[in-house]
C-alpha cells in the first residue's frame, strides 16, 4: 500500500491529501499528531512490556492509521509489521519493533518541528 521508503520522514503529498490542500489545515493535523503520538507510544510500549498481544495490535494499529493519515509512511510500515505480528497472536522481535517505531517518531517529531515551526 505505501512504501515506506521515503527521503524524508513525511511524504508531503500524503499530507496535502488528507488535507486537501489546506496548509493551515497540514500544520493543524501535524501540531495534533505530535501531542497524541506520545500518549499512543506510551500505549504501544507498555502493551509490549506486558506480553499483550492484543493490546499491542490495538496500539500499533491506532498509531498506524494516524501515521498514514499525514504521510509518515516507514513509521507506519513498521506499526503495520508489529500489528500484523500481534494479530498472529506473537510478539518475536517486538521490542526492536517499538525501539524503531520510536527512533523513526524521534525523527519525524524533529523534521515537523524544522519545517514546520511547531
Amino acid at each position: 500500500m505505501n512504501d515506506p521508503e521515503v527521503s524524508t520522514p513525511l511524504d508531503h503529498a500524503d499530507l496535502e491529501r488528507s488535507c486537501l490542500g489546506d496548509v493551515s489545515f497540514e500544520k493543524e493535523l501535524l501540531a495534533e499528531f505530535l501531542d497524541s503520538s506520545g500518549g499512543m507510544l506510551a500505549a504501544l510500549s507498555g502493551a509490549v512490556a506486558a506480553s499483550d498481544p492484543t493490546q499491542v495490535h490495538l496500539a500499533a494499529h491506532s498509531l498506524k492509521g494516524c501515521c498514514w493519515t499525514i504521510g509518515a509512511r516507514a513509521m507506519g510500515a513498521e506499526c503495520e509489521k508489529l500489528e500484523f505480528e500481534a494479530r498472529a497472536g506473537g510478539l518475536q522481535g517486538a521490542d526492536g519493533m517499538v525501539a524503531r517505531i520510536h527512533e523513526l517518531a524521534a525523527q519525524l517529531d524533529a523534521y515537523v518541528r524544522r519545517h514546520w515551526g511547531l
